[in-house]
């Protein structure tokens, strides 16, 4: 087995890897380290899902790369969320840690004149989003002349969130002479055409898909219809009185909305989407790792970048486009020898889907029936019984019961037991969600599996246009309407924000919709239409 001691690393590199206690590199890491630091003036692109250390596989070679004299910005790194920014930047300080390497990171949200005081300071290494970094290009506070690497990581991904036109921007700004090293979970078009634009003689390394069952987490589907899948979490919930889990949605409009339906019912829960403001999504982040809440409604890429500790449950509300995706997402369960549990909602014809991804990454998904009334009911009772006598020990002190006594002497045994009961009742919970009964899903037809349904009779598409191009809510709704595909009436939602606008329409004509509408000339730009995945 290879060992970071076998690889050519400065004495600085080892030295802080051995204080982390790094021993032997992954996969990605064995193939990627040596390839980087031997042939760093090549274009690389590396395949690897996330979890299989390809931070440090970039990282690694990038800081022994910089040149300590040079004080010029000499590595851009190009992530999709903030969260993973942040999560870049922390990886590569660790192991540049012995090493005079000054690093940056850039996103949105935050005070734009830090990051300019500190980019004239003098920064070797810049992290960012694609948006803020696009902001410091245009204002010159961030100049790329002196670029000799630039990183593309998750790249697919910021594929899937539009920024197509963002990383050709950014490329087209860096000069001539540069490496590019992209890292992706999959190998879409978007990726091919990068590659075939900015690239050349590219070296390819590809890591084997990882098994995504382990001993810790166990993987299930439940067929639930649309409809009755609030329901269905409630009860699996509480059904776990220790639950501290994800749910994961395919939009950020169902990311806002389900957590508003929960906590009505009571539970402590809060969202986390694209949507938000960089000051709300700490606060959301801070309080799920502190506990203040423990259910999380989140999409794959607000959630990119969070590490949580502990959590005992995943929950799909619906199958993710991808598989990578549903790696990524049960991968946060189970971790650090603890107990796992991931539950994706499915539909009855998706059932095959289930077992394309259990054949392909020889995992056991097992078929699981929805918790019934009565089952809930005995989890509240138990929980009473706990109340009652929590491990043997008395509830109440002798101290405390002098203090009763004026209460007691005044009640009957009956009035007493009542109370209690009632007490009782309150402490188990409002169980009104719990009764209505789940049917189990028709056998609807079979359709694509990259059309995300927001329920069994509604899609929501995604158009690449938005306020930053000069268009307003009814400008967008006019150029849907003109369509002719349907009425203004037929629009069921209607969100436009910076860069994009969503919309949601009935699924019989989505399909029509969204080929009527792509490709043509609207808010000075060529447009994209496409179904929502975020």
């Amino acid at each position: 087995m290879t060992k970071f001691s076998d690889l050519t690393l400065s004495s600085e590199m080892q030295k802080a890897l051995a204080e982390l206690g790094f021993v032997s590199p992954t996969e990605i890491q064995e193939k990627a380290i040596p390839t980087l630091i031997e042939q760093s003036e090549a274009d690389v692109h590396g395949q690897a899902q996330t979890g299989t250390g390809k931070t440090l596989a970039f990282g690694i070679p990038l800081i022994e790369r910089i040149d300590p004299k040079n004080k010029h910005i000499q590595a851009l790194v190009i992530a999709p969320t903030r969260e993973l920014v942040t999560q870049i930047v922390e990886s590569l300080n660790s192991v540049a840690k012995y090493k005079k390497v000054s690093i940056e990171p850039i996103y949105g949200g935050v005070s734009m004149m830090h990051q300019e005081r500190a980019l004239r300071k003098g920064v070797q290494i810049v992290v960012g989003t694609t948006g803020r970094v696009m902001d410091h290009v245009r204002r010159r506070t961030l100049k790329l002349d002196t670029l000799r690497t630039l990183v593309l990581d998750e790249a697919d991904i910021m594929l899937d969130m539009g920024f197509k036109e963002d990383i050709d921007f950014i490329l087209s700004r860096a000069p001539e002479k540069r490496s590019i090293w992209l890292f992706s979970a999959t190998v879409k078009a978007g990726i091919q055409e990068i590659i075939k634009d900015h690239m050349h003689d590219v070296h390819v390394m590809r890591v084997s898909p990882k098994v995504v069952t382990t001993k810790n987490t166990q993987q299930f589907y439940c067929m639930v219809s649309s409809r009755d899948r609030l329901t269905a979490i409630s009860r699996f919930i509480d059904c776990a009185p220790d639950f501290y889990g994800i749910i994961f949605t395919e939009t950020k409009a169902l990311a806002a909305e389900l957590p508003q339906q929960l906590a009505q019912n009571g539970y402590k829960v809060d969202a986390l989407h694209g949507d938000m403001s960089q000051v709300l999504r700490n606060k959301v982040i801070k309080k799920f790792k502190s506990k203040a809440i423990n259910i999380l409604v989140a999409t794959d890429v607000a959630a990119r970048g969070i590490d949580v500790v502990g959590l005992t449950h995943v929950i799909n509300y619906s199958l993710p486009r991808d598989q990578e995706s549903y790696v990524h997402r049960i991968g946060r369960t189970g971790r650090a020898g603890k107990e796992g549990c991931a539950i994706s909602f499915i539909n009855r014809s998706e059932v095959g889907r289930v077992k394309r991804l259990a054949k392909k990454f020889k995992a056991e998904i097992n078929e699981l029936t929805v918790p019934t009334f009565d089952q809930v009911f005995d989890v509240r009772i138990q929980q009473a019984l706990t109340c009652l006598q929590p491990d043997g020990q008395k509830i109440i002190s002798s101290d405390m019961i002098g203090r009763l006594r004026p209460l007691i002497d005044k009640h009957s045994k009956d009035e007493l037991v009542n109370g209690m009961l009632q007490l009782l009742v309150e402490k188990m919970g409002n169980l009104d969600a719990h009764k209505k009964d789940i049917v189990a899903p028709k056998d609807l037809p079979r359709r694509s599996h990259d059309v995300y349904a927001i329920d069994d009779n509604m899609r929501e598409l995604m158009l690449n246009v938005g306020t930053i191009d000069g268009v307003s809510q009814q400008d967008v709704l006019k150029f849907i309407v003109s369509s002719n595909k349907l009425k203004q009436k037929d629009i069921a939602k209607l969100r436009v924000i910076k860069k994009r606008s969503f919309f949601t329409v009935p699924a019989n004509c989505a399909r029509d919709i969204a080929r009527a509408l792509d490709k043509k000339k609207f808010g000075g730009r060529q447009t994209r239409v496409s179904f929502a995945s975020r």
